[in-house]
C-alpha cells in the first residue's frame, strides 16, 4: 500500500479530501505538507507511517479521512468520518487505522444509503501537518443559503477551525462582495449591503420599485453584526487574501466552493486546508441572474403552482421557454439568429417568468408596449421604469404587421396543435430504460416544444384582446382604472363552449343520467373506492357507460397541477372525479336564471352557482360605457376577447394532452428504471433531469439515487414556499401576510356576486372532497383540477390569480363569486370561519361570532 506525497497525487484519486488539497497545490495555493495513503486497508496498513512522517514532516500532524463519496459534489459526509488532531508521531498508525474503520461505521453507512446512494467506499487518508493558528475558519465562494455568487461568505474564530465547524465557538463572520476580478477594495471599500443579499422583493405598484437592489453591483466588505468579535476579527488584507484564494480555487472547480483556512501564529502566512464543493448548491437546478433581473411568479404560478419536480422542469419547463423563444422569432420579436434569452427561472424548484426578457417584444415590435407586457402578465401596470433600448422605427414596423398577422392566425394554429395532440406518441412497449429514454428525450423537442410554441400562438389572441379591451375602456391609458375592470368582468362573463367549463358540465349531465335511469348502484356505498366504482362505470354496457366513457375520453388526460409529470391524471386516479359525481348526484345543483349583483343581495348559492344563469354577452346589450368611449369599438374588442377565451381554453386542453403523453412515457420509464434495477423506487425517476437519467442508465450513477431522495425530501417544503409578485434578482421566499385585528380583506375582483358562507381551506385533494354544499372554498390557486368541486361552493377565494386565470373562466361561467389575489389567505382564515364575499368589489369581510351566531 504506497504512501504519496500530497503533490504528487495524480488528480481524481485519493478520494475527495486529498484530491482537493492536491488541486489546490497545484494551483499554487499554500498547502500544509502531507501525506495520502490511497484504500487505507485498516488491517493492512504500511509499516513505515512513522518514519515517512518524520522524514518529510515530523511534528504533530492531523489525520483526517478522504473517502471516495466525500466532499464530492453529491454529498459532503461533513463531520460522518473520525478525524483526530495534534496527532504526536508515534501515534500516526493508530489513529489512521481508527480513521479508515469510520468507513464502515453505522452512521456513515446510513448517510451514504440515504444521501449519495452508496452502503460504504474506499476510504483513503491523509496526515497533514498541523498549523498552529491564531485564527481559522472558512469561506464559502457563494452564499451557503441563498447560493447568492456575487458574494462570499467568510467566517473566522480565534483558534482552531474545528471549533468553528463543530459549532463550539462563536464567529466573527464576514460577507464579501465579490466582483468578477479585482480585490475587495476597488476603491470603495466599506460599503453596506444586506446581510442577506438577494433580490429585492417589489410588492406592486411600491413607490420604490425603480430601486434595484445594491447587492452585488458594488464591491466592498461588509461586516454584518456578528463580526464583532475582536479576537477573531480579520483585517482587510487578510481577507483579501482569503478572497482570492477562494475565487481561483472555484473558478478552476467550476462551482461553489467551501474551503476551509488557518493563519498561521507569528508569520501570518494563510493555510489552505479542504476544499469541497457547497453541495447544495451544486445540486440545485436554480437559475441564476443579476440583480437588474426583473423576475415575477404572475401568470406562471397560475398554471404552475407550488413545486416542480427537476423532469418536469428540464421538460415542461424548458419548453416553456424554448417556445417563446421560437414564437417571438415567428414574428421578429426576437432575431433568427443569436443567443436564446431565457424567458423561464426556477427558484427552490417554483417558475418565474423573466419579465426583463419578455420586455424584448416592446423592444422591436411597433406596438407592442411596456405596458401592454405587463397588463398581460401581471393583470396591472407598474411605474415608469427603463426597460431597455428600442429597436429601429423600420424594423419595429416591419415587425409590428407580422406580429398582427400573427394574432390573427390563431386558428390556425390551435388546429395544427389539436393534429398534434391528437396523432403524438412515445413508444414504450417492449423497450429497456434506455430505449424509452432515447424515445422520449428525442420527442421533447420535437413534440412538446412544438406544441408550446402552437400554445402561445393560439392563446396569445386572448392576452392582446383583454389588454386593449382593458386599456380602451380606460380611454385609451394603460393606466387602467376600477372601473374598467367592473366593465371587462361584465363583458367576459358568460362565454359559451369553454373547454374547462366543459368538465363540470360533463359531470352534471352524467349525474343526472344515472339519476334518470336509476342506476345509482353504479356509484357503490360511501365506503366503496373510487376505483372500483370507476371500474363499473367503465365497464357499464347501457347509456352511462357510454356516457362516463365519452367523458374521460375527452377529459381524463386533465387533473390538478396537471403539468407537473408526476401528477397523476384522472383516468388514472379518479378519486376526487367520483365524489364529485356522488355528490352530484345526491345533491343535485338548482337552478336558477339570473347571476348577476341583484340576485346575490339575495345571499342564495343557487342564484350564483349554476349553469342555467350563464348568458351570452352577444345577446344582450353592453353595460353602459364611461363618456368617449366608441360602443361599437368595444363591441367589437369584446367579441374578440370573448372568442380569446374559448381558443385559450381549447388550446391549453390540447397542450395538457401532448404533457399526458410525456406522462405516460415518463411512468414507463420510471417503471423499467426500477424493474432493472437502475432505481430502489421508480418514483426517485421524476426527481432526477433527463441528463442524469441518462448517466445513471449509462452507468455514471455515483451519487445520483441521494441526489433524487435528497430532492424529493425537499419536495414537500417547497410546495408551500410563497414568493411575492415581483423581485429584482433572486427572489426570496416569504411567509404570507397575516392581518392583525382586521376584519375586512381586499384582492382582485374577479367574478361578481355577494355570498356568505364558512370557510374550507383547501390544499390537497382530500381537503376538496370534505367541502360541503354552500362552503366557501380558499385556495392557494385554481386551476382546471378544482373544477368538479365548483357545484359544491357557493364562492371562492384565492391567494393567486386575476381575470384571466383558468379558474376564473369557470367561476364566471357558473355564476360563482370569486375574488383573487388574497395573499395569505389560506392562513388568516381558518375552516370554520364565516365570511361574506363580495366578487364584484374584491372584498372579504370576516363575520364575528356574535354576528355569525346571531344568524
Amino acid at each position: 500500500m504506497p504512501i504519496i506525497p500530497i503533490e504528487e497525487l495524480k488528480p481524481g484519486t485519493g478520494g475527495g479530501k486529498a484530491s482537493g488539497l492536491a488541486e489546490l497545490a497545484r494551483l499554487g495555493l499554500r498547502v500544509p505538507p502531507a501525506l495520502v495513503i490511497p484504500e487505507a486497508d485498516p488491517l493492512n496498513l504500511p509499516q513505515d507511517i512513522e518514519r515517512r512522517w518524520k522524514s518529510m514532516e515530523g511534528g504533530p500532524a492531523a489525520v483526517r479521512s478522504s473517502g471516495s463519496d466525500e466532499d464530492a459534489d453529491e454529498a459532503s459526509a461533513a463531520g460522518q468520518f473520525e478525524t483526530f488532531l495534534n496527532v504526536s508521531p508515534e501515534n500516526l498508525t493508530d489513529a489512521v487505522r481508527r480513521c479508515a474503520e469510520s468507513v464502515q461505521s453505522e452512521r456513515v453507512l446510513a448517510y451514504g444509503k440515504e444521501l449519495s446512494g452508496s452502503t460504504g467506499g474506499n476510504m483513503s487518508v491523509v496526515i497533514q501537518a498541523m498549523v498552529k493558528p491564531v485564527r481559522a475558519g472558512v469561506v464559502f465562494t457563494a452564499h451557503p443559503i441563498t447560493g447568492e455568487k456575487n458574494v462570499m461568505v467568510v467566517e473566522a474564530v480565534a483558534s482552531l477551525g474545528e471549533e468553528l465547524v463543530s459549532g463550539h465557538a462563536e464567529a466573527a463572520r464576514y460577507i464579501l462582495n465579490n466582483p468578477p476580478a479585482g480585490g475587495i477594495g476597488g476603491g470603495e471599500t466599506g460599503k453596506i449591503a444586506p446581510d442577506t443579499p438577494r433580490g429585492q422583493n417589489i410588492p406592486a405598484g411600491a413607490p420604490g420599485f425603480a430601486e434595484k437592489s445594491a447587492a452585488g453591483s458594488e464591491s466592498g466588505l461588509i461586516r454584518n453584526s456578528s463580526g464583532n468579535l475582536e479576537s477573531a476579527a480579520l483585517d482587510e488584507e487578510t481577507l483579501e487574501t482569503i478572497r482570492s484564494g477562494a475565487a481561483l480555487a472555484a473558478a478552476e472547480w467550476g462551482v461553489p466552493l467551501d474551503l476551509e483556512w488557518a493563519l498561521e501564529e507569528g508569520t501570518g502566512l494563510l493555510h489552505w486546508l479542504q476544499a469541497r464543493p457547497i453541495t447544495a448548491l451544486t445540486d440545485s437546478l436554480d437559475s441564476h441572474i443579476g440583480p437588474e433581473t426583473l423576475v415575477t411568479r404572475c401568470n406562471i404560478g397560475e398554471m404552475m403552482p407550488g413545486a416542480v419536480t427537476p423532469l418536469t422542469l428540464c421538460t415542461f419547463g424548458r419548453s416553456l421557454s424554448t417556445g417563446l423563444a421560437d414564437y417571438y422569432r415567428g414574428f421578429g420579436a426576437l432575431p433568427r439568429k443569436g443567443p436564446e434569452p431565457s424567458f423561464i427561472e426556477n427558484f427552490e424548484d417554483q417558475l418565474f417568468m423573466n419579465m426583463t426578457n419578455l420586455y424584448i417584444m416592446s423592444h422591436r415590435v411597433m406596438g407592442a408596449t411596456v405596458e401592454g407586457t405587463e397588463l398581460s402578465i401581471l393583470g396591472y401596470v407598474l411605474p415608469p421604469h427603463e426597460a431597455g433600448p428600442q429597436a429601429p422605427s423600420h424594423i419595429k414596423f416591419i415587425n409590428g404587421l407580422r406580429y398582427v398577422g400573427s394574432l390573427f392566425r390563431w386558428k390556425k394554429k390551435l388546429q395544427a396543435l389539436k393534429k398534434l395532440a391528437q396523432n403524438s406518441r412515445i413508444e414504450t412497449d417492449g423497450l429497456d430504460a434506455a430505449e424509452i429514454l432515447k424515445k422520449f428525450k428525442n420527442a421533447h423537442p420535437r413534440v412538446m416544444n412544438r406544441a408550446v410554441t402552437l400554445h402561445y400562438g393560439a392563446s396569445a389572441f386572448s392576452g392582446a384582446m383583454n389588454a386593449a379591451l382593458a386599456m380602451t375602456l380606460s380611454g385609451g391609458s394603460a393606466d387602467v382604472t376600477e372601473e374598467a375592470k367592473r366593465l371587462m368582468t361584465d363583458l367576459l362573463a358568460g362565454v359559451e363552449n369553454v373547454e374547462s367549463a366543459a368538465v363540470l358540465e360533463g359531470l352534471e349531465e352524467l349525474a343526472s343520467l344515472i339519476r334518470t335511469e336509476g342506476l345509482e348502484s353504479l356509484l357503490g356505498t360511501k365506503k366503496t373506492p373510487a376505483g372500483e366504482v370507476h371500474a363499473a362505470l367503465l365497464a357499464d354496457e347501457g347509456t352511462v357507460g357510454n356516457a362516463y366513457r365519452a367523458f374521460m375520453n375527452r377529459h381524463g388526460h386533465r387533473c390538478i397541477r396537471e403539468a407537473e409529470l408526476r401528477e397523476p391524471e384522472w383516468n388514472l386516479k379518479p378519486d376526487h372525479l367520483i365524489e364529485s359525481l356522488k355528490s352530484l348526484v345526491s345533491f343535485p345543483p338548482k337552478k336558477t336564471t339570473s347571476a348577476g349583483p341583484a340576485a346575490a343581495e339575495n345571499n342564495t348559492a343557487a342564484e350564483n352557482n349554476t349553469a342555467s344563469a350563464r348568458q351570452s354577452k352577444t345577446e344582450q346589450e353592453l353595460p353602459d360605457l364611461p363618456e368617449g368611449i366608441n360602443p361599437k369599438v368595444i363591441a367589437w374588442i369584446a367579441k374578440q376577447a370573448r372568442s380569446g377565451v374559448r381558443a385559450r381554453e381549447e388550446s391549453k386542453s390540447y397542450l395538457i394532452l401532448v404533457i399526458h403523453r410525456f406522462k405516460v412515457a415518463a411512468r414507463a420509464l420510471a417503471a423499467r428504471l426500477e424493474e432493472e434495477g437502475f432505481l430502489p423506487d421508480a418514483d426517485l425517476a421524476y426527481f432526477l433531469t433527463m441528463d442524469e437519467l441518462t448517466d445513471l442508465v449509462e452507468g455514471r450513477r455515483t451519487g445520483l439515487i441521494g441526489r433524487a431522495r435528497r430532492r424529493r425530501r425537499l419536495y414537500p417544503q417547497r410546495m408551500e414556499l410563497r414568493f411575492p409578485d415581483l423581485s429584482w434578482g433572486r427572489p426570496s421566499p416569504e411567509p404570507p401576510p397575516v392581518p392583525d385585528g382586521k376584519s375586512v380583506l381586499n384582492g382582485t375582483p374577479v367574478s361578481r356576486g355577494i355570498v356568505e358562507g364558512t370557510v374550507r381551506i383547501v390544499k390537497t385533494r382530500e381537503d376538496a372532497e370534505s367541502l360541503r354544499e354552500g362552503d366557501i372554498m380558499v385556495a392557494q390557486f385554481t386551476d382546471i383540477g378544482w373544477t368538479p368541486f365548483y357545484s359544491r361552493v357557493s364562492g371562492m377565494i384565492t391567494e393567486i390569480g386575476g381575470a384571466l386565470s383558468h379558474g376564473s373562466v369557470v367561476a364566471r361561467e357558473y355564476g360563482l363569486p370569486l375574488v383573487g389575489g388574497l395573499s395569505g389567505a389560506c392562513t388568516f382564515l381558518k375552516n370554520g370561519d364565516r365570511v361574506r364575499l363580495d366578487g364584484g368589489s374584491g372584498s372579504v369581510i370576516l363575520l364575528d361570532r356574535e354576528e355569525a351566531a346571531a344568524r
